[in-house]
């Protein structure tokens, strides 16, 4: 067992495991054996998940810079950086890495694509604009969970937009406007989003066209979602999983971690759901049929 600072969580691949520290660390282990195969200082705290890939592992800081470092040793190949608002959210969306480039959301409200070679800019597409007279009404992090599917990129953001777009050219596929912190996930033909109020909504993935909206959860601040079979899963700040039916919203089971706040979206393998809160409760489920 190796012990480190909290952060958003590891990245693994057949050959390595991946996590970030809070005092900007970055550590490399044997997937087979547990041995450290290197460590890196980056410029600040690391809150959120790496991402790894056979030609780089993205890794994004609290002060807006997101670093694409050699698998092998951990150098820094190239770094990519965005100014940070006098205001943001606490939390960065963990980068992906598809179709060649590494995909990140920032808290400018943009959402970035770069080239995982070099760390080229691709295209950029505004996901919050951050208008209004405050600080506060200027808050526009793109924050949440991303999700890249076959091709197609689906991301959301605080005081904005859930949009989906084409992976390698950015090109807009749809928007909704809505406010959502904790992020999506993608089952099948269903985008599922838990907004900043504590609904849940779901859209079709193809035109972005509303299909439900369940609003008994409001005020709960929901983590993000993610799709098991036919239900969509959800965790609250009361440590409830809820399992919602994916057809149309409706409740279909609740269990209880602790009392601590689910902050992170529930991971799934398989037909098991698997949750943690911030008390550090870690739980399994399986999936009601």
């Amino acid at each position: 067992m190796k012990k480190i600072s909290w952060s958003g969580g590891p990245a693994a691949s057949a050959d390595m495991v991946v996590v970030g520290a809070l005092n900007g660390q970055v550590r490399a282990y044997s997937a087979q054996d547990g041995s450290e195969l290197w460590q890196v200082q980056l410029s600040s705290e690391i809150i959120t998940a790496p991402a790894i890939s056979a030609n780089v592992i993205a890794v994004r800081t609290q002060d807006g810079r997101l670093y694409g470092l050699d698998p092998v040793n951990g150098s820094r190949r190239w770094v990519y950086e965005q100014t940070v608002p006098v205001l943001s959210l606490r939390g960065n969306s963990s980068p992906l890495i598809g179709n060649g480039f590494v995909i990140d959301g920032f808290d400018t409200g943009r959402l970035v694509a770069v080239r995982d070679a070099d760390g080229a800019p691709a295209w950029v597409q505004i996901l919050a604009a951050g208008e209004g007279r405050t600080e506060v009404e200027r808050l526009a992090d793109a924050d949440g969970q991303l999700v890249l599917d076959n091709g197609e990129l689906f991301a959301s953001s605080y005081n904005g937009q859930v949009a989906a777009f084409h992976a390698e050219s950015g090109r807009s596929l749809w928007t909704r406007d809505m406010s959502s912190f904790a992020g999506l996930a993608v089952g099948g033909s269903t985008v599922v989003v838990s907004d900043a109020e504590g609904n849940v909504w779901a859209f079709d993935r193809q035109s972005g066209a509303n299909l439900w909206k369940q609003d008994g959860l409001l005020h709960r601040w929901l983590s993000a979602p993610a799709v098991v079979g036919n239900f969509a899963v959800v965790g609250d700040l009361e440590g409830y999983v809820l399992w919602l039916n994916l057809a149309d919203g409706s409740f279909a089971a609740r269990q209880r971690v602790g009392k601590n706040a689910i902050e992170s979206a529930p991971v799934v393998s398989g037909d098991v759901v698997f949750v943690e809160n911030a008390g550090g409760n870690l739980a399994a489920f399986r999936t009601p049929m």
